[in-house]
């Protein structure tokens, strides 16, 4: 019972808590950036982006990166000045597939996966979820509202997927807008109230990022990876918070220690059971002896034996989801107030998890009962029934 409760409340405890911490380490940013040599980068307290620039590197690049020993995850962006409601403003394009910076911020949006027709509003602009915007003369529907950064670039900026990008590229020039001064220029104001040379990307080469963002896998070695990235040609390397990289492995590895302390909790569980029922199956020898002295099977007696220890055990497993639900909600009301202070928060499993958790807890705890009593019961298969008949007699 105790096994199964605390058990099934570390799950569900570790499942609210793992969409939270693995928030909150996404918000930390990459550890690495890959950049053209030309492109300024400002190292915040999150390396989420790079200043607007006109330098790029071929997508292709992202390919290379991933097979770099040390190397988990590559994210590449695309920053592009267009007019979004006839004002100039920075969209920054991501891939949703490789994304761990951008989706993380978000902190209000629709259910649904984010589409190409959808664009996502950085913490200091103006939209609501639901509004319409237009960029370029295009109107898209604000799919979310990133939360403050404190990062300028990625607060003050637009954000699209690269087939929302595109598509605005190609509405561009369908519609004939003429392409504007490049990232970083003087703008004259009266030239964009009266229709003058605007920021439509007519002209926008496919196939390029500004930026490759970069997240390292536990246990590799930060200096190993730069190490490797600075043979690359026409780019640079920017380094992110070493802390913060240094933490988010050091959570990996603790995942992995608690997992074997899992494995040894349910072992040590394992040969308690088997003690256990060794002890009630040698206070049974003499019934045991009768019962196979009036003709019982040994198979008979061995599966009596595992069924009252699957019925026991199955037992305290249901007892123990009660146990469960009382640790979780003490858990809810005291730890689960904290994290929420820290700004880690709580995302519950759903009824079907939930459900599915409690059916197989108790079933495991079945499970471990017919496996810690098979060895006492296999030696008492073996056992002759007068064997068995003197051994349990209390003259013995």
């Amino acid at each position: 019972m105790v096994g199964v409760g605390v058990g099934f409340s570390s799950f569900v405890a570790g499942w609210a808590l793992r969409a939270g911490t693995a928030t909150a380490f996404s918000r930390m940013g990459a550890d690495l950036a890959v950049v053209p040599r030309g492109t300024l980068v400002n190292v915040t307290a999150s390396l989420l982006t790079v200043q607007p620039t006109d330098e790029t590197l071929a997508v292709d690049l992202a390919t290379s990166l991933r097979a770099i020993a040390g190397v988990a995850r590559v994210a590449p962006q695309r920053i592009v000045p267009v007019l979004v409601d006839g004002q100039p403003a920075n969209v920054i394009a991501f891939d949703p597939a490789q994304d761990f910076t951008v989706l993380s911020w978000l902190s209000n949006c629709h259910p649904a996966p984010i589409s190409q027709t959808d664009v996502i509003v950085g913490d200091r602009l103006p939209g609501q979820l639901g509004q319409k915007i237009s960029l370029c003369g295009k109107p898209l529907g604000i799919y979310g509202k990133l939360g403050k950064t404190g990062v300028g670039p990625f607060d003050e900026s637009y954000f699209l997927t690269f087939g929302g990008l595109t598509d605005l590229v190609a509405f561009c020039r369908g519609s004939g807008a003429k392409a504007g001064p490049p990232a970083g220029t003087a703008r004259d104001d009266a030239e964009l109230e009266h229709g003058g040379p605007n920021l439509c990307p007519t002209d926008l080469q496919p196939n390029r990022a500004s930026a490759f963002l970069l997240q390292l896998s536990p246990g590799a070695r930060i200096e190993q990876v730069k190490f490797v990235l600075a043979q690359l040609p026409d780019a640079k390397v920017v380094e992110g918070n070493t802390v913060l990289t240094s933490s988010r492995q050091a959570l990996s590895s603790l995942v992995i220690g608690i997992a074997l302390f899992t494995a040894l909790q349910i072992t040590a569980l394992l040969i308690l059971v088997s003690l256990l029922f060794s002890a009630i199956v040698q206070e049974r020898y003499r019934e045991v002896g009768l019962l196979r002295a009036m003709g019982a099977r040994p198979n008979h007696v061995m599966a009596i034996i595992l069924g009252e220890a699957a019925i026991i055990t199955g037992l305290a497993g249901l007892a123990g989801l009660v146990f469960g639900a009382a640790l979780l909600m003490a858990f809810a009301r005291s730890l689960g107030f904290y994290f929420d202070l820290l700004g880690i928060p709580f995302s519950w499993p759903s009824p079907m998890v939930l459900e599915l958790a409690g059916v197989l807890a108790v079933a495991a705890s079945a499970l471990l009962g017919v496996i810690g009593a098979f060895m006492p019961a296999w030696r008492v298969r073996r056992m002759a029934p007068h064997a068995l008949i003197h051994t349990g007699s209390p003259a013995t």
